[in-house]
């Protein structure tokens, strides 16, 4: 009797405990599940002479708001908002830049300059919804085979831009320039990482002056809320020899920006056309700001 009681006290147990073994054991079916993980995906964002006598003038700055912004926070662009990129002094570069690509430092190179970056700078606006586009004209190449000096490359170009503003309307047209400053006036640190200075000249002596300076506050301020300070401001220009208009009378919303100095690197001058086409996105598309 005693034997029988054990024998069903076995048999009772080896059920009780058959869906735990089964449990364990590597059936298909018993398998453990893992969820897939999404693959995080991050935003990589590349880092790769206005005349003398402006260059050694005092800068009026206009009002600073500062307050921290990212480069890399906008919004896509829902409207089209059309820029022209112009380089009156189209060979102007930076040491860096031209020794990265020549392997000789200069301030100006006929091949490594401001109008040979302009395809990168049109890429940086069409990343904040801009539609860019570069006046393809080399112009200082074009004032020298005229038999003309530099002073006189406003001339050459006014003549450019007269024949591509007949076919063509924009929103803004920027003149870009390279400043002769020095690194430590022409560079701004923000969060441990440097940017190129900007400065805008405005001609005193034309019929638009109030509207282009509008417009150069306007961005001013909005470029100083992305990156404090990086605006050094608004240098205004008249008076026995300067030019005074610098083709701005040809459209109100003409400015002559100077970007960075001499001594300022290729990332540095990107971060700041990165940081500008976020200001002019934030400004006039997104109506963040007033003109």
């Amino acid at each position: 009797m005693l034997k029988k009681f054990k024998v069903l006290s076995v048999f009772l147990v080896f059920f009780f405990m058959l869906p735990i073994i089964a449990g364990l054991l590597p059936f298909p079916n018993n398998e453990k599940y893992e969820p897939p993980i999404a693959e995080e995906k991050q935003v990589v964002y590349a880092s790769t002479d206005v005349q003398s006598e402006q260059d050694s003038e005092e800068v009026t700055a206009t009002e600073v708001i500062a307050t921290e912004g990212s480069a890399t926070d906008v919004k896509p662009a829902m409207d089209s908002f059309d820029v022209l990129f112009v380089f009156t002094h189209s060979q102007e570069t930076y040491k860096p830049f031209a020794e990265s690509e020549t392997g000789t430092v200069a301030v100006y190179d006929d091949k490594a300059n401001l109008l040979s970056m302009s395809q990168v700078m049109e890429d940086y606006f069409k990343l904040n919804g801009l539609n860019a586009t570069t006046l393809d004209v080399d112009i200082m190449a074009e004032t020298v085979k005229q038999g003309k000096t530099m002073s006189s490359s406003y001339s050459t170009a006014r003549t450019f831009i007269n024949q591509e503003l007949k076919k063509n309307e924009y929103d803004l047209i920027l003149d870009i320039h390279r400043d002769a400053t020095g690194h430590k006036k022409s560079t701004i640190s923000h969060n441990n990482v440097g940017y190129a200075k900007t400065a805008f000249v405005i001609g005193a002596e034309n019929p638009n002056y109030k509207s282009n300076l509008d417009h150069a506050n306007s961005l001013s301020q909005a470029l100083n809320k992305i990156v404090p300070n990086i605006s050094r401001g608004i240098i205004e220009k008249s008076g026995d020899g300067v030019d005074g208009v610098y083709n701005q009378d040809l459209a109100s919303n003409l400015l002559l920006i100077e970007i960075g100095g001499i001594d300022n690197t290729e990332d540095e001058v990107y971060r700041t056309i990165a940081v500008l086409a976020q200001a002019i996105a934030k400004t006039y598309v997104n109506k963040e700001g007033n003109v």
